[in-house]
Protein backbone atom coordinates (compact mmCIF):
# COMPACT_ATOMS: atom_id res chain seq x y z
CA UNK A 1 0.00 0.00 0.00
CA UNK A 2 1.11 3.56 -1.08
CA UNK A 3 -0.59 5.34 2.00
CA UNK A 4 2.41 4.12 4.25
CA UNK A 5 1.61 3.88 8.23
CA UNK A 6 1.67 7.57 9.82
CA UNK A 7 -0.02 10.68 10.20
CA UNK A 8 -0.60 12.71 6.54
CA UNK A 9 -1.62 15.76 5.68
CA UNK A 10 -3.77 17.14 2.71
CA UNK A 11 -5.84 19.28 0.75
CA UNK A 12 -8.69 19.14 -1.45
CA UNK A 13 -11.83 20.12 -3.03
CA UNK A 14 -15.41 18.16 -4.22
CA UNK A 15 -18.07 19.21 -5.86
CA UNK A 16 -21.44 17.81 -7.24
CA UNK A 17 -20.74 16.75 -10.89
CA UNK A 18 -22.93 19.12 -12.44
CA UNK A 19 -21.80 22.36 -10.43
CA UNK A 20 -18.59 24.25 -11.20
CA UNK A 21 -18.35 25.88 -7.50
CA UNK A 22 -15.91 23.21 -5.53
CA UNK A 23 -15.60 22.95 -1.67
CA UNK A 24 -12.29 22.76 -0.21
CA UNK A 25 -11.38 20.81 2.80
CA UNK A 26 -8.58 19.66 4.54
CA UNK A 27 -7.80 16.44 5.77
CA UNK A 28 -5.97 14.96 8.88
CA UNK A 29 -5.07 11.41 8.18
CA UNK A 30 -3.68 8.34 9.96
CA UNK A 31 -2.83 4.79 8.39
CA UNK A 32 -2.26 2.10 10.92
CA UNK A 33 -1.52 -1.25 10.62
CA UNK A 34 -4.09 -3.54 12.15
CA UNK A 35 -2.76 -4.74 15.71
CA UNK A 36 -3.96 -8.55 15.33
CA UNK A 37 -3.02 -8.43 11.55
CA UNK A 38 0.44 -11.17 11.94
CA UNK A 39 0.93 -10.63 8.08
CA UNK A 40 0.54 -6.77 8.28
CA UNK A 41 -1.09 -6.86 5.29
CA UNK A 42 -4.47 -5.17 7.06
CA UNK A 43 -4.59 -1.37 7.44
CA UNK A 44 -6.73 1.05 8.99
CA UNK A 45 -7.41 4.74 7.51
CA UNK A 46 -8.67 7.19 10.46
CA UNK A 47 -9.22 10.29 8.56
CA UNK A 48 -10.73 13.87 9.61
CA UNK A 49 -12.22 16.28 7.18
CA UNK A 50 -12.47 20.02 8.29
CA UNK A 51 -14.46 21.15 5.30
CA UNK A 52 -15.21 24.66 4.27
CA UNK A 53 -18.72 26.14 5.86
CA UNK A 54 -19.23 22.94 7.32
CA UNK A 55 -18.46 21.03 10.75
CA UNK A 56 -15.82 18.56 10.66
CA UNK A 57 -16.35 14.95 9.67
CA UNK A 58 -14.51 11.55 10.64
CA UNK A 59 -14.10 8.48 8.15
CA UNK A 60 -12.79 5.26 9.41
CA UNK A 61 -11.79 2.67 6.79
CA UNK A 62 -10.72 -1.00 7.29
CA UNK A 63 -8.93 -2.83 4.85
CA UNK A 64 -8.42 -6.39 4.58
CA UNK A 65 -6.34 -8.58 2.58
CA UNK A 66 -9.12 -11.41 1.45
CA UNK A 67 -6.21 -14.18 0.08
CA UNK A 68 -7.00 -13.17 -3.93
CA UNK A 69 -5.23 -10.60 -4.52
CA UNK A 70 -8.07 -8.02 -2.97
CA UNK A 71 -9.01 -5.94 -0.52
CA UNK A 72 -12.35 -6.35 1.65
CA UNK A 73 -12.93 -2.54 2.25
CA UNK A 74 -15.57 -1.44 5.03
CA UNK A 75 -16.12 2.74 5.74
CA UNK A 76 -18.02 4.63 8.22
CA UNK A 77 -18.65 7.79 9.51
CA UNK A 78 -19.95 10.76 7.91
CA UNK A 79 -23.87 9.91 7.64
CA UNK A 80 -22.62 6.90 5.21
CA UNK A 81 -21.76 2.84 5.89
CA UNK A 82 -20.62 1.04 3.05
CA UNK A 83 -18.46 -2.25 2.08
CA UNK A 84 -16.69 -3.22 -1.23
CA UNK A 85 -13.40 -4.66 -2.61
CA UNK A 86 -10.18 -2.64 -3.37
CA UNK A 87 -6.81 -3.47 -5.33
CA UNK A 88 -3.60 -1.68 -3.41
CA UNK A 89 -0.88 -3.90 -4.66
CA UNK A 90 0.20 -2.08 -7.41
CA UNK A 91 -1.07 1.53 -8.39
CA UNK A 92 -3.10 2.91 -8.96
CA UNK A 93 -4.63 1.43 -5.98
CA UNK A 94 -8.52 1.54 -6.95
CA UNK A 95 -11.54 0.68 -4.80
CA UNK A 96 -15.10 0.11 -5.22
CA UNK A 97 -17.68 0.96 -2.47
CA UNK A 98 -21.81 0.60 -1.84
CA UNK A 99 -24.10 0.71 1.08
CA UNK A 100 -26.65 -2.09 2.15
CA UNK A 101 -29.71 -0.62 0.05
CA UNK A 102 -27.23 0.07 -2.89
CA UNK A 103 -28.37 3.48 -3.01
CA UNK A 104 -25.19 4.39 -2.66
CA UNK A 105 -21.75 3.84 -4.82
CA UNK A 106 -17.64 5.24 -4.23
CA UNK A 107 -15.41 4.40 -6.85
CA UNK A 108 -12.05 6.18 -5.96
CA UNK A 109 -8.24 5.79 -6.69
CA UNK A 110 -5.10 6.58 -5.07
CA UNK A 111 -1.66 7.42 -6.90
CA UNK A 112 1.43 8.95 -6.84
CA UNK A 113 2.48 12.17 -8.02
CA UNK A 114 5.68 14.19 -7.74
CA UNK A 115 5.53 15.44 -4.59
CA UNK A 116 2.06 14.21 -3.40
CA UNK A 117 -0.25 11.37 -3.01
CA UNK A 118 -3.24 12.15 -4.83
CA UNK A 119 -6.82 10.59 -4.18
CA UNK A 120 -9.57 11.14 -6.75
CA UNK A 121 -13.05 9.82 -7.22
CA UNK A 122 -16.30 9.79 -7.27
CA UNK A 123 -20.09 8.83 -5.05
CA UNK A 124 -23.67 8.68 -6.40
CA UNK A 125 -26.66 8.27 -4.55
CA UNK A 126 -30.28 9.21 -5.20
CA UNK A 127 -29.17 13.22 -3.98
CA UNK A 128 -26.70 13.58 -7.06
CA UNK A 129 -23.23 12.40 -8.36
CA UNK A 130 -20.15 14.50 -6.40
CA UNK A 131 -16.60 14.06 -7.75
CA UNK A 132 -13.08 14.74 -5.38
CA UNK A 133 -9.50 15.98 -5.66
CA UNK A 134 -7.62 15.63 -2.73
CA UNK A 135 -3.33 15.84 -2.70
CA UNK A 136 -1.68 14.02 0.69
CA UNK A 137 1.89 13.98 1.98
CA UNK A 138 3.51 12.76 5.20
CA UNK A 139 2.35 14.85 8.05
CA UNK A 140 6.25 15.77 8.75
CA UNK A 141 6.44 17.55 5.17
CA UNK A 142 2.72 19.01 5.10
Amino acid sequence: MILEPGDWRGRGSFRRTDESLAIAFRARVQVLKDPVDADGKNHIVEAELDVDGDEKRVVTVWFLADGFGTYAVSAQGGGFDMVGKAKIESEPHLALLWDDDDDRHVACSLFTLPETLGFRGFAKSKDGMWTWELALRPAHLA
